[in-house]
């Protein structure tokens, strides 16, 4: 509490001391969105919400005559006290860093507090009965072990975004031209070099529709039972993380994190400096079945992966019916310490709604989920975003014109909710028109693009996939192009 009280005195005082300063308060503004969860003391808190409304009324920051002329006809003690406060405020100038260092301590501290309140009434929870259960303030009443775990989860991922710097980009445009010409350069530059510009997939004829690869936002992978979603996402990350040197997080609640990594081991045997052309079955792997030669691949593999100097690929497990603010707390608590280019949450159908109304749909709480899952994208990491990829089931009628080559529609073939393709930007379908004779080894694909909110819609690539690596490639001879290695 009284560290707090010292981190409210610090952002105040920047804000009033010297004259005043409107950027100061305009930061804070932004940060503390909702005050009274970070100023612990009454009369900062109080002082806080005065100087934010004479901002918005005046245009600058309330001067110590105007709270004299607010208080006025209040008891001595009380306007004593508010003056002293303010008084002491403006004596003391704060450095800039010192200033904003509190306003994100006072986040910290606030993420704390409710942490330890999420775990004192869950505690309530688990030992209260359904005769006597805990109600909530929204009118829920919750007991038993299973209320209190969903409860606590839910509460805690509340923390960490209270905790977290989740702020949303402004500016005015008219001012940001040098920034948009540099941008550009920046582009060009990549495409001259032979960079890629965005998030690939490793598919150049499909990614040169895309203009370049994937954008800032929700991405849905659309395909019927068993096509292939789960192992085409872990190909994914893979491809970003080890051939574009991208940084990736990969949130599991369908697979297990241990098949998860086996898998993209698996896919990691594919890398042509192994020369493994069918590379380490997953299976195999598992069920401890590979030969000595498979067993020193796998060993050669494994270091390759500490030792080669990749982006990185973070698996995160996460439990069944989470909520997408879990799952974006947990994301923006990871991204503080290196922020991702690609997330792939496998899938957001699994997910619960962060508040499920008591009459409320299967269709309408999907809805939500997508919602809330595209807007977190188009502004996760300080405004800086992230393409965010997820498996999505297709309903019966869109499972069967992608089994027989049909056409798609993203308004009407899309299960649960037909938001789910008007809300994402980019929806890509995955479809297997060709019986597969291979057993999973080297299974017929189409992948085509059916959504593209920032470019070309329609473009198709055939691939072909061997499940038992998570390896796609739309090279007929299942061979990856030689990379350059350097050294």
């Amino acid at each position: 509490m009284a560290d707090a009280i010292e981190h409210g005195k610090t952002v105040l005082s920047a804000i009033v001391a010297g004259g005043g300063s409107v950027r100061a308060l305009d930061h804070a503004a932004e940060r503390l969105v909702m005050p009274e969860l970070f100023f612990t003391d009454t009369v900062q808190l109080k002082i806080f919400l005065l100087l934010e409304r004479y901002r918005r009324q005046a245009g600058g920051i309330m001067p110590r005559a105007v709270l004299s002329d607010l208080l006025r006809g209040r008891k001595p003690g009380t306007v004593q006290m508010f003056e002293e406060t303010y008084d002491g405020l403006a004596a003391f100038v704060p450095e800039g860093h010192q200033f904003k260092h509190s306003v994100d301590q006072l986040r910290e501290l606030a993420a704390d507090r409710a942490t330890g309140e999420a775990f004192a009434l869950g505690r309530q929870i688990l030992a209260a009965s359904e005769a006597e259960p805990v109600r909530l303030e929204d009118g829920r009443a919750l007991w038993g072990h299973v209320e209190a775990r969903a409860y606590v989860q839910a509460a805690l991922a509340g923390a960490e975004q209270l905790g977290s710097e989740s702020d949303v980009q402004a500016g005015n445009i008219a001012g940001e031209g040098d920034d948009v010409l540099a941008a550009y350069a920046r582009a060009k530059g990549l495409r001259q070099s032979g960079r890629p510009v965005g998030v690939q997939l490793g598919f150049p004829d499909l990614e040169r529709s895309l203009g370049g690869g994937i954008g800032k936002g929700l991405g849905l992978l659309i395909a019927p039972t068993s096509v292939g979603k789960s192992s085409f996402c872990v190909h994914a990350v893979w491809h970003n993380a080890v051939i574009q040197g991208r940084h990736t997080l990969y949130f599991t609640t369908e697979q297990h994190y241990d098949e998860v990594r086996v898998k993209l081991f698996a896919r990691h045997s594919r890398h042509p400096k192994f020369g493994l052309p069918r590379g380490l079955d997953t299976l195999d792997i598992m069920s401890g079945r590979l030969s000595e030669e498979e067993e020193r691949a796998l060993a050669w593999v494994a270091d390759d992966l500490k030792t080669g100097g990749y982006g990185g690929i973070e698996v995160v497990q996460m439990p069944e019916h989470c909520t997408v603010a879990a799952f974006t707390g947990r994301a923006e608590a990871m991204g503080r310490r290196q922020r991702p280019d690609l997330m792939v949450f496998d899938y957001l159908q699994l997910c619960d709604p962060d508040r499920r109304g008591r009459d409320s749909k299967e269709h309408e709480n999907q809805s939500g989920i997508v919602k809330a899952s595209h807007r977190w994208a188009e502004t996760a990491f300080h405004g800086k975003g992230v393409s965010l990829l997820s498996p999505w089931q297709p309903n019966q009628n869109g499972a069967q014109a992608l089994r027989g080559g049909g056409s798609f529609s993203v308004d009407q073939h899309m299960s649960q909710s037909s938001e789910a393709g008007k809300t994402a930007g980019l929806v890509l379908a995955l479809s297997a028109p060709e019986e597969d004779t291979s057993r999973g080894r080297a299974v017929r694909l189409v992948l085509s693009v059916e959504k593209n909110r920032n470019g070309r819609k329609g473009a198709r690539a055939q691939l072909v996939a061997d499940y038992a690596t998570s390896y796609f490639t739309d090279r007929e001879d299942m061979d990856e192009a030689p990379i350059d290695l350097g050294g």
